[in-house]
This record gives C-alpha cells, structure tokens and sequence, in this order.
C-alpha cells in the first residue's frame, strides 16, 4: 500500500500546476510599435457644424478635448432632408418664419432631439 501512495502522491504533484507551486509566470515584453495610439479626428470634419447624433459619435469615439479641438461644433439642423413630392424639407428644432410642420414626414427627423420637418409654405 505505502508504494501506491508514493506513486499517488507522485502523479498528484506532477499534474499539480506549476503556478500553484510558488513559481512567478512571466510575461512576454510588449512587442515594439503595438502600443496604443491616439486616433486622429477625420479632415473632414474639422471646422465642420455637424448634426447632435454625428457629434455625439465623435466625442465618443475620439473625446471631448479632440472634438473641441477640432473646432467641431453642432448644427441647428440634423443635416438631412425631408419631405416629398418635389417640395423638399429640412429637418430642424425650429422652423422658419416661411416654412410650416409637416408631421406626416418628420418621422425621417431625428425626433429625440426635438427635431420636425420644415417645408416650405406652398405658394
């Protein structure tokens, strides 16, 4: 029996992980070049008035200090039309002195943001 448990206890300790027996893993340097950069802010868009939900991307996506930077601000308008029919409309917070609501398409606008469709009285 004595030399079962001495090949028993044998097996435990080699199948044992050998971090559990004190021994530190070391790991590999960083490779050279892999760190993490900074993204660049697209040309495009510097200086650009850009619609509420592109500018919530943008200070997501590369942060508030590089969107500011960037001199990117936000549009009254959501930068889309709507409308139909030959008679175009821009979505917008408010319309104009010479546009009226039209409710049957500002659910193109991105109403979330308060935004309605505004057509051009008709003539």
């Amino acid at each position: 029996m004595e030399k079962k448990t001495a090949y028993c206890l044998l097996l435990l300790v080699l199948l044992v992980p050998y971090t559990t027996l004190g021994a530190v893993v070391k790991r590999a340097p960083p490779k050279k070049g892999t760190e993490a950069r900074q993204l660049a802010i697209p040309a495009v868009y510097f200086g650009a008035a850009v619609a509420p939900a592109v500018w919530q991307f943008l200070v997501a996506a590369y942060g508030a200090a590089a969107v500011a930077a960037a001199g990117v601000t936000i549009s009254n308008h959501n930068s889309h039309s709507c409308g139909g029919l030959g008679i175009e409309g821009h979505c917008r917070a408010e319309c104009q002195a010479n546009e009226f609501v039209d409710d049957y398409y500002s659910v193109v606008c991105h109403q979330g943001a308060g935004y309605k469709c505004c057509r051009p009285e008709e003539m």
